[in-house]
């Protein structure tokens, strides 16, 4: 599998909304993948920060032949 077929796999998005010194923004991380997490403005930029760092996370996994994590419920 690369990249682009674990991006389609249907795992877990954990979405908060946070609003303390700092300001009003969107924090979310996928559940499967520990470490995979970003930050937004918005919904909309925080799910594309996501799906970039979440990329970034299997890619270098691949590259380095480790285990990625596949969502719950998902056996391959």
């Amino acid at each position: 599998m690369n990249a682009r077929d674990y991006m389609r796999l249907p795992y877990t998005r954990l979405v908060e909304k946070i609003d303390d010194e700092s300001g009003h923004y969107f924090w979310g991380r996928i559940l499967e993948l520990d470490g995979c997490q970003s930050t937004g403005d918005t919904l909309e930029e925080l799910y594309e920060s996501l799906d970039e760092a979440m990329e970034g996370y299997i890619e270098a996994k691949l590259q380095n032949n480790m285990i990625i994590p596949l969502p719950k419920g998902v056996d391959m």
